[in-house]
């Protein structure tokens, strides 16, 4: 391997690694004509070891002096006591799983001690373990997770010092390692790491920038050809001092200022004699870019056929070529192939330093492409299998075995396999489809290419390509000689079709496996019934039909294994959608379904189902315990998506609950974290958020919301998202005085849940809020009648929050003595239920009728309590009503706190809150999926604004004493 593709690791406080200088054909020389890129670079690594990390990209065309520049860049980190992590993008490495990671960040651990390692893999970063073959979980199904875990060893690296990680050629990197590259260079801006990347212009770069980098600008190098007069330079320090300048403007017309391809060019000069003079300047003309690959070559064979196998064969197994493995597929014994590789390198094709590689890419492509295709394939072959009698895993075998000719043959399909299953062991499902793909094109024997084909379905699944996945499931269940094997395939197919959508073809799918199981002696009636019932879901099928099939098979549960407590999830879903149930027994149901261990897949599948049907049947504290049970799962598994989809569901039951800065901090958490990667989810958090800002009386940021996400106007309707974008934007509209627009919305999502089955009014209280909307337009009539059939169903099922919420609306339709004994039950209903923020609206509410009917003095009880009760919330609005009644009603109102907890942006409020419970930066960090530096500037601000000065300030000053 070159010096190029050496790793450079330097721990601070351990040895410091000597610096790598920068080779050229002449030995050692200070870059020419490159002051403003390095004095950049420079520039980046003093913001990162101030603790402003970037990402820097040096672009330009092959030979143009990247890798100077980027070698040039460690030098100088390690001046300054930097970590230094290098690695090389490779032709061959583009299929191998996390190639590039591995390369860079591999050897810190395998060279650190027991303790060292632990402390790097500690809390999340454990999460990359199985990425370096260190044990830890098997990642298949939590690729996200792993560059969570990743990004946790960088930041662990930094904590000894500052970090630079250099990836040269990063147009050859892995789809593994760019997922991580865009993963860190979205968070990188808080850790003291500076990012450092190289690549040649064209559609190779150009994917890794739209992919890894996008929205993430870097800085960008773009470093330029030679002048004349540097290539005069540079021919009279390497060629001869008295080189005349006819003959250097003619060097650097023929190279075009490319230091490569003049380094080159002077090697052919020098081995010809040819004399730097104006005479000889013609000589010169014939070294053009376009023939160098065949002065390359003819260097090459210069010295003999053995010299050119050798060569043929690193240029083959590309970069890490161990000797012994390249002189085996060069027909060489070790000692005939070590002295070659030492005349390369002298004749500057190799370059100097240990495993053998060649000096530049370019040279490298020269010599591989001097053969056919045909022959490029038989030789990978071989490659291949000298690399298995040399015992090295089947992952670096597999590279070779891509190119190379099917022939049928079994070891070929069983080495890929296992370099798949390997490659999915380190959370990198794109080779694992890659080498399974390719050993179906083997082909295997018939025998296994119905097991082939359904782990290249799950892989793809994995990979997030379900298309291609659901088409592998389909030619795997027919190729399923076994029943059974179909029915499990069968199950596979279904749920692939629900991650993408068709439910129409998931119930399909579903309905041939009972087909299947009804010809067999096995009953899955519970299996098939959950299936189906989630495919009716996904379908917006009336949740009256999947619960009656749930019913039949919920006879006899024990409540006690996990399927059993996914239909149990599922009935009270249902039934909390319907309102066929009391409350009481929803909670039941839901309760059952939530107690014991997650299951350790699809976990957020029955946290979702059970807590909403606890918070819709108002036991809202259990309901967040279950989420929080969910989200600490997340947690510990890294698993963004989850979390974030989570976050959004426990932020609606916030806002039930009346806890509105945490329903912001987690509405705003869930749609940071979202960004791009969820477009069909992102709607959810969003109309949750607005819906937040809303009850804290931020009306114009709510509207901002709205319009940033592309929210105001139609909006194809997905009725398990759509409702949630209406009913906010309706409430939305009905506090800026747009009545009408507001009865519009809030209409229109009654009428898509009525007529999908959704019926009960507690699933999503439109009625009231639509009652109010009317009753603004002068509509009595229609909001009576609103508000009623609001009691009554909301009577039926018996849950206190929208009962009170119906009498609300009602008592705002009739007014007087009917209107003031609404409101007073409303708020005896309200006593002991954990619904704080409609309490408050309740009281207020109750208090402004007493008012009005004369009842002043007793009306500012009531209004007391819902004064104390909103701030307690933080429903500005409220506080608002209940300040502006309490003045009318003769009393004076206790002043709203400008400072102390009230002062607390939700996220300050949530960090502080986790932080006074013993939390560390680091670990809130890590709960929170946010950098360290955010945590501590928010603990900064909350500091300032509760006046204190120590973090065991902050419990009691969060939390005082009553």
């Amino acid at each position: 391997m070159s010096e190029k593709h050496r790793y450079d690791i330097v721990v601070p406080t351990e040895n410091i690694a000597p610096p790598v200088r920068s080779p050229t054909h002449g030995g050692t020389m200070r870059l020419i004509e490159r002051d403003g890129e390095l004095a950049a670079q420079s520039a980046a690594l003093a913001e990162a070891e101030a603790g402003r990390g970037s990402v820097l990209l040096v672009e330009g065309a092959p030979g143009i002096g990247k890798t100077a520049l980027v070698r040039a860049a460690g030098e100088q980190a390690r001046e300054r006591r930097f970590g230094v992590f290098t690695a090389v993008g490779g032709e061959l490495d583009q299929e191998l799983p996390f190639a590039v990671v591995r390369q860079m960040l591999e050897p810190a651990l395998l060279l650190a001690d027991a303790a060292a390692r632990a402390e790097l893999l500690a809390d999340a970063a454990g999460l990359a373990a199985p990425v370096f073959g260190l044990g830890g979980e098997r990642v298949e199904n939590a690729v996200g997770n792993v560059v969570h875990g990743l990004y946790w060893l960088c930041s662990n690296l930094a904590d000894r010092a500052p970090v630079l990680l250099v990836v040269d050629d990063v147009h050859w990197a892995d789809e593994a390692s760019l997922r991580f590259l865009s993963h860190l260079a979205r968070r990188i801006a808080d850790l003291p790491v500076l990012l450092l990347v190289a690549g040649r212009p064209g559609r190779m770069l150009d994917d890794f920038v739209a992919r890894a980098l996008s929205g993430v600008p870097p800085r960008t190098l773009c470093p330029e050809p030679l002048s004349a007069d540097g290539v005069g330079t540079l021919v009279r320090r390497n060629l001869d001092a008295e080189a005349e300048d006819a003959f250097c403007r003619a060097c650097a017309t023929a190279t075009g200022g490319n230091p490569f391809l003049l380094a080159e060019a002077l090697t052919s000069l020098r081995a010809d004699g040819v004399r730097p003079v104006a005479d000889e300047a013609h000589r010169v003309e014939n070294l053009r870019p376009d023939t160098i690959s065949r002065t390359v070559l003819a260097r090459i064979a210069r010295l003999g056929p053995d010299a050119v196998r050798l060569a043929r064969a690193v240029a083959v197994l590309g970069q890490n070529a161990d000797l012994r493995h390249v002189a085996q597929l060069a027909e060489l014994t070790v000692p005939a192939a070590a002295t070659l590789a030492d005349t390369l390198t002298r004749e500057a094709i190799f370059a100097p330093g240990r495993p053998v590689g060649f000096v530049h890419p370019l040279v490298r492509t020269a010599v591989y492409l001097d053969s056919s295709e045909v022959l490029r394939a038989s030789e990978h072959k071989r490659a291949a299998l000298v690399l298995a009698k040399g015992e090295v895993g089947g992952e670096h075998l597999a590279p070779h075995l891509l190119v190379a000719e099917p022939e049928s043959d079994p070891w070929v399909v069983e080495t890929l396999n296992s370099a798949a299953s390997t490659a999915l062991g380190r959370g990198a499902p794109e080779p694992a489809a890659a080498f399974l793909r390719r050993a179906l094109a083997e082909p295997p024997v018939p025998a296994q290419r119905g097991s082939l084909f359904a782990t290249f379905g799950r892989t793809l699944g994995m990979a997030n390509r379900p298309v291609e996945a659901a088409e592998a499931l389909r030619e795997a269940i027919s190729l399923a000689e076994h029943p059974m094997q179909r029915v499990g395939l069968l199950f596979e197919l279904g749920f692939v079709m629900l991650l993408i959508g068709r439910g129409r073809e998931a119930v399909e799918a579903f309905r041939a496996a009972h087909a299947v199981v009804d010809q067999l002696d096995v009953d899955l009636s519970s299996q098939l019934s959950v299936a189906l019932a989630l495919a009716d879901f996904t379908n917006i099928e009336p949740p009256s039909a999947w619960v009656r099939r749930l019913d039949e098979a919920a006879t006899g549960l024990s409540g006690e294994g996990e399927l059993d407590r996914m239909i149990m999830g599922l009935l009270a879903f249902g039934a909390s959608a319907t309102g066929d149930r009391p409350a009481g027994e929803v909670a039941r149901l839901a309760r059952s379904a939530a107690t014991g261990p997650l299951p350790p897949r699809d976990q957020w599948m029955l946290v979702n189902m059970a807590s909403s049907a606890l918070a819709i049947s108002d036991h809202l504290p259990e309901a967040l315990e279950v989420l929080d049970r969910g989200l600490d799962e997340a947690r510990r598994l890294g698993d963004a998506s989850e979390f974030r989809y989570l976050s959004v569901l426990r932020s609606h039951t916030g806002l039930f609950a009346g806890r509105l800065r945490e329903a912001e901090a987690d509405g705003r958490a869930a749609l940071d974290l979202w960004g791009e990667s969820r477009p069909r989810d992102t709607p959810l958090a969003a109309a949750v958020l607005v819906e937040a800002l809303l009850d804290r009386g931020a009306l114009a940021e709510a509207q901002q919301v709205l319009t940033e996400r592309g929210l105001d106007g139609e909006q194809p309707f997905d009725l398990l998202i759509g409702h949630f974008v209406l009913l906010a934007r309706g409430r939305l509209r009905l506090q800026q005085n747009r009545a009408a627009e507001a009865v519009a919305d809030l209409h229109h999502c009654g009428d898509k849940l009525f007529e999908h089955g959704y019926t009960n009014p507690s699933f999503a209280p439109w009625r009231p809020e639509a009652a109010l909307a009317h009753l603004a337009l002068g509509d009595i009539e229609t909001a009576g009648r609103l508000a009623e059939q609001d009691l009554e169903l909301a009577r039926a099922f018996e849950a206190p929050r929208q009962i009170a919420m119906a009498l609300r609306a009602g008592a705002a339709v009739s007014g007087g003595r009917a209107g003031l004994d609404a409101l007073e039950e409303a708020v005896t209903i309200l006593e002991s239920s954990p619904a704080e923020l409609e309490k408050a609206r309740c009281l207020v509410e109750y208090g402004a009728a007493m008012r009005r009917a004369g009842q002043r003095k007793q009306a500012q009880e009531p209004l007391r309590q819902g004064l104390d009760v909103a701030a307690r919330c933080g429903a500005r609005l409220v506080v608002a009503q209940a300040r502006e009644e309490l003045a009318a009603a003769g009393a004076r109102p206790r002043r709203e706190m400008l400072t102390g907890r009230e002062s607390l942006t939700s996220s300050e409020l949530r960090i502080a809150r986790l932080a006074a419970d013993g939390a560390t930066n680091k670990e809130i960090a890590q709960t929170l999926f946010l950098s360290r530096r955010t945590v501590e500037i928010h603990l900064t601000n909350t500091y300032r604004k509760l006046d204190i000065t120590s973090r065991q300030a902050l419990k009691p000053a969060l939390d005082p004493e009553p």
